[in-house]
Order: C-alpha cells, then structure tokens, then sequence
C-alpha cells in the first residue's frame, strides 16, 4: 500500500509523493498528473523556463490562457495566468520539501 507525503498544497493544487513507488502526483483541476522522480524534474525544467505571455492563446470567451501540450495529443493542460503563476509556486515549494524529505530519511 502507498504512503504518501504531501509535499505543497493549496484550495486548488495538491502534490505528493509515493513513498513506496517513487510516484510524484499532481492534483489540479480534475486532472492528476503521474511523474517519476526523474520526469517531475524534467518536467520542471521545461516549463518552468516558459514565459506565459510567449504562449497566449485566447479561449472561445476571450480569455487569455497557455496550453501545454502532454504526450497524448488529445489532451491538454491550459492555465489563466493566474493558474500558471499559482501552479509553478506550488511546484517549487514541493521541490524544497522533496528536498528536506530526501535529507532527513536518507
């Protein structure tokens, strides 16, 4: 059985890692997302760098927005700028617990 520890969370994200499987989860929206240790780094480093207003697109209601395109054409993630700004401080503040956690159990 999973032992997860939630590492940042917010009223709209939650990530936490498995314990046992060295699974990072992304919780946002309806959507989760899966990483590995190793792609949630990866993942971090390509986004990361994006500049929102390099990306923007507008919604069928005019709102602006970026969309990330994911390994499954058909789907997906899009962020208000406020999402975007919002869900990149989420993941830095997992990363540093991520960190703690690694120094203190290891």
């Amino acid at each position: 059985m999973c032992k997860t520890t939630v590492l940042a969370q917010n009223e709209n994200i939650t990530i936490a890692q498995c314990n046992n499987c060295k699974v990072l989860n992304i919780w946002r929206s309806g959507v989760l997302m899966n990483f590995s240790f190793n792609q949630f780094d990866a993942f971090y480093v390509a986004t990361k760098k994006l500049n929102f207003d390099d990306y923007l697109e507008n919604r069928p209601d005019g709102r602006q927005v970026v969309i990330l395109s994911t390994p499954f054409p058909d789907i997906s993630l899009v962020f208000t700028r406020e999402e975007w700004h919002e869900f990149f401080i989420k993941i830095d503040e997992a990363l540093y617990m991520k960190r703690v956690y690694e120094i203190v159990y290891c």
